[in-house]
């Protein structure tokens, strides 16, 4: 039967102190993003997306990792991507309301952020709900056929969508990247009292991915776990409430949370890191932080991914459907914070 990994803790311990020396956990920031107000979430993702980029790179070339991009989600209503653009959305509704995706609940919760144990629960009820219900919704993605020809082919990638070389593609997103947090840097300098300049903090979470690479052979990606603790609950009800006996569903991105809580939770120690309510603080109520903590999970299962597993990991691959559901992802944050601050609940 497997049982936690230790490889998979120490990455995730890694990542979670990443995030949190980052400073991109704290809801303020999140919120404070969708509203426009603050760009230190903006500079550390694109400086994450592109040192993720290069760290994969290094990783298929020493041979310890194979990384493959990402294929879209589909639920076949309207779109190929679909389920992309619906789970993202839905994540992006989410953060707009807990102030945490996926990830940064848990330096939240290792720093004693107050909502953070809600967001959590609604985390967890939405694995539970989606294992449930939501896998069923995923339907296999349409096969593109060339013309006069029986051969399938998968465009997963931005370079094959375009046809262009593939490093050349590359090269093109890491200066997109370094040149949006170049731009955003001089017309948003970072606030006096963050811990690190949002593209330095960027950088150590784009560590982290080589990380997780060299001890796991994955990439970065939370949201998986939730799901997985869906199945163990269904396991459970299964073999104890209807006596079904199956074999115990997988734990293992449960070992990189676990790690992930450890690690912010040992530095935010060590640099008496705290989250408590202070002034200009955004305070996140029970029931928004549960509802939006459900939102979280069901979207970003969804859509395959949640911020690590799309905009970190995916996107450095240049898979077209992290790119569309990381689009999606902002576009539903963004909408949602406008609509709340329009209702005065921002």
């Amino acid at each position: 039967m497997e049982t936690l990994s230790p490889r998979c803790i120490l990455s995730g311990v890694l990542f979670g102190a990443a995030l949190t020396a980052a400073g991109i956990y704290s809801p303020t920031v999140i919120i404070q993003q969708m509203h426009f107000e603050d760009f230190h979430m903006m500079k550390a993702f694109f400086s994450a997306s592109a040192t993720s980029a290069l760290a994969i790179i290094l990783a298929n070339r020493l041979h310890f990792s194979a990384c493959k991009p990402r294929a879209p989600n589909t639920l076949n209503w309207f779109s190929k991507y679909d389920g992309n653009l619906v789970g993202g959305a839905l994540l992006g509704v989410g953060m707009a309301l807990t102030g945490a995706c996926p990830g940064t609940v848990l330096p939240q919760l290792a720093t004693g952020i107050p909502s953070a144990s809600y967001v959590l629960l609604g985390g967890l009820l939405g694995g539970i709900l989606y294992s449930r219900y939501g896998k069923s919704l995923i339907r296999p993605a349409q096969a593109e056929v060339k013309a006069d020809s029986k051969q399938i082919e998968e465009r997963l990638t931005i370079d094959q969508v375009l046809k262009i070389d593939s490093t050349r593609a590359l090269a093109i997103y890491e200066t997109l990247c370094l040149s949006i947090v170049a731009s955003v840097s001089y017309l948003a300098p970072d606030k006096p009292d963050v811990l690190l300049p949002g593209a330095v903090g960027g950088l150590l979470i784009g560590l982290s991915q080589f990380a997780s690479l060299f001890l796991t052979s994955s990439t970065l990606g939370v949201s998986t776990a939730y799901e997985q603790l869906g199945n163990v609950f269904w396991w459970v009800y299964r073999t104890i409430v209807l006596g079904k006996r199956s074999p115990r569903p997988s734990i293992k991105a449960t070992s990189f949370v676990l790690g992930s809580v450890l690690g912010s939770w040992g530095l935010g120690k060590a640099l008496g890191l705290s989250g408590g309510g202070g002034k200009g603080e955004v305070i996140i109520g029970t029931l928004r932080a549960v509802a939006g903590g459900v939102l979280l999970t069901f979207g970003s299962r969804v859509a395959g991914g949640c911020t690590s597993g799309h905009g970190i990991s995916g996107m450095s691959l240049l898979s077209v459907g992290s790119f569309v559901s990381v689009g999606a992802m902002f576009a539903g944050g963004m909408g949602t914070a406008a609509v709340l601050k329009f209702c005065g609940s921002a």
